[in-house]
């Protein structure tokens, strides 16, 4: 009876706890999403339409410039607003009309410039335009760019390692790739030190199996060109008619026999009482000579110096220490250095320090 009893009472109890429970709701069908439909601008709208959107001119000189003119007519009831023209790489958009009555046409202008391409070229233009249905048009300009006379090897001089006082040259060909004869009138540099001579190659010097003239150009830097970068252009002007300009890039550097960095010593604003040091390095840019430092002295008392060798003849370092207990104020002295190298003599570097 007992048994019976406690069965009864954990049925009601598992009852209630299932009572208490939340329920799960019943499953639902999920209700459909509407498509988006895009409303259809309202009134007259602008329609633009270009009469040719590809433009391939073919085989183009390299250095000329290519003019494109792209026709673009309203063929709507609006006025048509071009608020953009966005070129690529390499082209550029003179100009454009921005407004285009219904009925009417208009222009784009772009221009790409050769120089710096050779081959196929396609070039894009994007046109933005407040047209609903085609808001944006691409333009291409293409090209087979092919110059009618070539710099051999290529049409770049790389100077590495001059050092002042050893003149470099080097020696380029320019030669008709279409079998015509022409002659340079001119080589003019935008810049630096450079001495630029040619002339037309007599028969034992031409490249084989090349037709029409041959002229070689020699670019030189001389001995007495001053330290820095090389970083010019050699504008050659000929008489073929498909290659009135050529262009020559020319890089490198001029470095000095005996390099010193840095060229000034800054000890910035320092304590008085503070025990401070600064290095100047010297190094030998000439190659199998060896550098000899015969002398190093600072003509302010201030300031002591010592020389350590790096690497002997190539290399040294010269350690500037500021000693401590130095009035207050600017202190300046100029660090001398007497080498046995014929180019570079001697050496002068300046200090500054500002005590406080």
């Amino acid at each position: 009876m007992r048994r019976e009893i406690l069965g009864v009472v954990a049925a009601v109890l598992i009852a209630g706890v299932a009572s208490a429970l939340p329920q799960a709701a019943p499953a639902q069908n999920p209700v459909p999403r509407k498509p988006v439909v895009k409303k259809t601008p309202e009134g007259p709208q602008p329609a633009i339409e270009i009469v040719e959107k590809i433009k391939d001119f073919g085989v183009v000189a390299k250095g000329d410039k290519i003019h494109a003119i792209f026709e673009v007519r309203n063929t709507g009831k609006a006025p048509l607003e071009i608020s953009q023209v966005r070129p690529t790489c390499g082209c550029t958009v003179a100009n454009f009309d921005r407004t285009v009555a219904p009925g009417e046409g208009g222009k784009i202008v772009a221009e790409v410039d050769t120089t710096g391409f050779n081959g196929a070229i396609s070039k894009a233009v994007l046109v933005f335009s407040n047209d609903p249905a085609t808001p944006q048009v691409s333009l291409v300009i293409k090209a087979e760019v092919r110059a009618f006379v070539e710099v051999l090897p290529r049409p770049l001089v790389i100077f590495q390692s001059v050092l002042q006082g050893e003149a470099a040259t080097q020696k380029l060909t320019l030669s008709s790739t279409d079998g015509s004869d022409f002659k340079i009138e001119s080589a003019i540099p935008s810049g630096g030190p450079y001495e630029i001579s040619y002339r037309e190659l007599p028969t034992e010097e031409r490249i084989p199996d090349k037709k029409g003239s041959q002229w070689g150009l020699t670019v030189t830097v001389p001995a007495n060109a001053p330290e820095g970068m090389l970083n010019h252009k050699i504008l050659v002007k000929t008489t073929a008619p498909k290659a009135r300009e050529v262009t020559i890039n020319v890089t490198g550097a001029v470095r000095p026999v005996v390099q010193v960095i840095p060229g000034e010593v800054n000890f910035g604003t320092v304590a008085g009482d503070a025990l401070i040091g600064r290095n100047v390095m010297i190094n030998n840019n000439r190659q199998g000579t060896e550098l000899k430092l015969t002398d190093v002295s600072v003509d302010n008392p201030n300031f002591t110096t010592e020389v350590l060798p790096l690497q002997a003849g190539q290399r040294f370092q010269v350690a500037v220490t500021m000693k401590a207990g130095v009035p207050k104020g600017t202190q300046k002295a100029t660090l001398k250095i007497t080498t046995n190298d014929p180019m570079r003599k001697s050496i002068e570097v300046p200090i500054q320090a500002v005590v406080q």
